[in-house]
């Protein structure tokens, strides 16, 4: 099927052609036709499949761009997603008015572009209750409301704001709630606000075992930096994310590659909005090589062509570790995870283990290995696969640049 198939305006069709999109995912092809017939709809798809434009799509295709306080409201739990999402819009449809507000920036601005009429809003929840408790936004008018990333806002702890912000909402209103997982109180959600509600479940996040080769190393805490270096070295990554679980190791971590000579940089909480959004840019565009980061930008984040995923340090919740190996290996082409494991790190080993239904073998020091597959029922959502389909074989090119300051300019 073809996006010109499916009774759209013609400027949303041109404007995807544009980008080079013709043909809807699978989630925009079964989700699009419900919501243009004014279904609400839950849909559970993996990060990654076209969500966003599954919810833009019938949006901007149903909106009467009459009213002066917003018709949609998108909510989704980061900035950086709600960033994403905005330039979606503005991509699909430059005429369009959109505002974004988020926390960690000045609100008067906000405020500002608000009282100049919207026509969809994105926002985190955070930010969007300051706006309420101002009086500051007019919610009379809107008649589509979005959750993106629902499992993602509750693993948070918004979902008690997201439920305050749905109920001031008014009654005749279409809903679309998207998320990766589909944990119970997301379910509950659904049941209190939304009308017969459609489910679409498309699959949940999991490991793509043929593009991505999962590899684990047995490593002593002191000795993981110079690990990280020779890996770096000998497999001359490309393009790679390295994963720290708080934002203080992050920003060591990222400085000390520096010294080293890689062309690397941090993102974490505790950089300023403004320097967030130039790191996720720069990195986009290839102006560094390896973006050291806390979990923050482990999904919804559109970034081409990682070649490596590391975790320096493995996440506390198992699927953290689906989420952040699935930032590589995407749109069919291959890529690698790399954990380091000490031997306090063993627990954490053997819930990710259980999570994606797979034993991990650890080797000491930087040697490649293969992931064996745990005897689990067909159900899984690991497929079987030998070792040997597991080798190592992601694109080669370098991240450590002996001359790694010309590529610093302008990042003072």
């Amino acid at each position: 099927m073809k996006f010109e198939e499916m009774s759209l305006p013609q400027e949303i069709v041109q404007s995807l052609q544009r980008q080079h999109i013709a043909s809807p995912t699978e989630v925009q092809e079964k989700a699009i036709p419900l919501v243009l017939q004014g279904t609400d709809v839950i849909v559970r798809s993996k990060t990654g499949s076209g969500k966003t434009l599954a919810f833009l799509i019938p949006t901007f295709t149903k909106l009467t761009r009459t009213t002066k306080g917003p018709e949609a409201l998108v909510l989704t739990p980061t900035r950086e997603l709600a960033v994403q999402i905005f330039k979606d819009a503005r991509m699909l449809d430059k005429n369009i008015r959109a505002a974004v507000v988020y926390g960690g920036v000045g609100i008067s601005p906000q405020i500002d572009s608000l009282r100049r009429g919207v026509d969809i809003l994105i926002a985190t929840p955070g930010r969007f209750l300051d706006l309420m408790e101002r009086r500051a936004v007019d919610l009379s008018h809107v008649t589509f409301a979005v959750l993106d990333e629902a499992d993602r806002m509750l693993d948070m702890g918004f979902i008690d704001d997201v439920r305050r912000i749905i109920s001031t909402l008014p009654k005749q209103r279409q809903m679309m709630l998207f998320s990766a997982t589909m944990p119970q109180e997301v379910v509950r959600i659904s049941q209190d606000f939304m009308n017969k509600p459609q489910f679409l479940m498309l699959g949940e996040d999991e490991i793509t075992v043929n593009t991505i080769a999962q590899r684990c190393i047995g490593v002593d805490r002191k000795e993981k930096f110079n690990t990280l270096m020779k890996i770096l070295r000998d497999e001359r990554v490309q393009k790679g994310i390295v994963f720290c679980n708080t934002k203080t190791w992050a920003e060591t971590l990222g400085n000390l590659l520096f010294r080293r000579g890689v062309r690397a940089m941090s993102l974490h909480s505790g950089l300023s909005q403004s320097r967030r959004q130039r790191v996720i840019d720069d990195f986009k565009q290839g102006r560094f090589a390896l973006l050291v980061a806390t979990d923050v930008a482990a999904r919804g984040l559109h970034i081409d062509a990682v070649t490596h995923v590391f975790n320096y340090d493995l996440p506390r919740n198992p699927k953290d570790y689906i989420h952040r190996i699935g930032r590589t290996g995407r749109a069919g082409n291959s890529g690698n995870a790399i954990s380091f494991v000490t031997t306090v790190d063993e627990p954490l080993l053997r819930n990710i283990e259980r999570e994606i239904n797979q034993f991990i073998d650890v080797q000491t020091g930087t040697g490649a290995h293969g992931v064996r597959p745990a005897p689990t029922p067909p159900s899984a959502v690991v497929g079987d696969t030998a070792p040997s389909a597991v080798a190592t074989n992601a694109p080669r090119s370098t991240v450590v640049n002996d001359d790694a300051s010309d590529l610093w300019k302008g990042f003072d």
